[in-house]
């Protein structure tokens, strides 16, 4: 493979993920505004987060299949198609109810293209991958910070229609930058006896700190510009604030994973959890007093986690194949708990008409997972799967 195809699958790469979570961040800073103009209820506010996390996570769980019948190029262009269509229908809804449908269909398309993507770095990046999934996560969670930093300055500029379908703008360059990339051949890995993971505690454990740590990522999307708009500050200020939150989260994920050298994951995603704990603790005790410090404290650890998250996973199977499995069932099972997470704090909000129950959640499910996460000493991995797959 030459230095340009690869430079041009490198960039294809980097855009498709800064193309996955503008969906999500984009919507956020603005739901003031969308409350006024089409009478956004609380309860569609608390599924728009919520439903495309659960598509995210449906999608995973169906991937062994859907792989081994369409190729993976193939399913980068649908995925990005879907994402498109669902963006750009966006200039066209006036309704509460057609915005929700839109994030459903979106999370489908980001579904099918994080499927896919790892597939793609094993395929062209074999000797590089693990810092190619670095700049894959490091990429996706930068392009949510954009979509939250520049949606309410086009919102300002141009309306907020233009800045909800503007984002369907960067996903056709990255189409046509998927139709001009070349992949190899895929070839049938090795078939080789696999654990059934839903028998598996262990499978499950993961899954629920997947789930949760992201969870915590998806209510701050979803309500940390809101909360602070409650407090009185401007669109484009609470925008600003998760934009922060979301740089800070891309300075975790591509930092922590380096000092993650040593078989026990642990100490690294126990800072990356207290960081959390912090922040939350920050938005709850005093959110007023250093908000850009407990947003990028809280935003350095729930960054963090994520990839420590993966390669924990990878840990406890080392064959590619069991290991890619493993993170698909976590993944999978991960992000419908996360997607349940932002629409409990909605309602949470709604019921309470304060976002102090939501910081107390948060707190509380960090606090759990800090105990949680004790448990995954390297010594306990052979004993939770077996060695059918070593």
């Amino acid at each position: 493979m030459n230095r340009h195809s690869n430079g041009l699958t490198l960039a294809a790469l980097v855009l498709a993920g800064l193309n996955m979570r503008p969906l999500l961040t984009s919507v956020s800073p603005l739901l003031g505004q969308l409350r006024q103009t089409m009478g956004l209820s609380s309860l569609a506010a608390s599924l728009l987060p919520a439903v495309p996390m659960v598509m995210m996570g449906a999608v995973a769980l169906l991937s062994a299949s859907l792989m081994q019948r369409v190729p993976l190029q193939r399913l980068l262009i649908a995925g990005l198609t879907l994402l498109l269509l669902a963006l750009a229908a966006r200039g066209v809804i006036h309704d509460g109810q057609w915005l929700v449908v839109s994030a459903l269909f979106a999370g489908l398309g980001v579904g099918v293209v994080q499927m896919a993507m790892p597939g793609v770095i094993r395929q062209r990046f074999a000797q590089r991958s693990a810092p190619m999934t670095g700049l894959w996560a490091g990429s996706l969670m930068g392009g949510g910070g954009l979509g939250a930093a520049l949606s309410p300055w086009l919102s300002a500029h141009f309306g907020w229609s233009v800045a909800l379908t503007g984002w369907a703008l960067p996903v056709l360059i990255a189409i046509v930058l998927w139709l001009v990339v070349r992949l190899p051949a895929t070839h049938h890995a090795e078939r080789i006896e696999l654990p059934a993971l839903w028998r598996k505690p262990r499978a499950w454990s993961l899954a629920l700190s997947f789930g949760l740590v992201n969870g915590g990522y998806a209510t701050c999307v979803a309500w940390l510009p809101d909360a602070y708009h409650r407090l009185g500050w401007t669109a484009q200020a609470g925008g600003s604030l998760l934009g922060v939150m979301i740089l800070c989260q891309v300075a975790g994920a591509l930092l922590m994973p380096l000092l993650a050298r040593k078989a026990d994951r642990r100490p690294q995603l126990l800072i990356s959890l207290v960081c959390q704990l912090v922040g939350m603790s920050g938005f709850l005790f005093a959110p007023l007093l250093a908000p850009w410090l407990w947003a990028a404290i809280a935003g350095f650890g729930l960054g963090a986690a994520f990839p420590l998250a993966m390669v924990l996973a990878l840990d406890h199977l080392p064959h590619p194949q069991a290991g890619a499995r493993l993170v698909a069932f976590m993944q999978g099972v991960g992000f419908i708990i996360a997607g349940c997470m932002p629409f409990i704090a909605g309602q949470l909000q709604a019921f309470t008409h304060s976002f102090t129950s939501v910081w107390i959640m948060q707190s509380a499910v960090t606090i759990g997972l800090i105990l949680l996460n004790l448990r995954f000493h390297p010594h306990s991995y052979h004993r939770a799967f077996g060695r059918t797959v070593d």
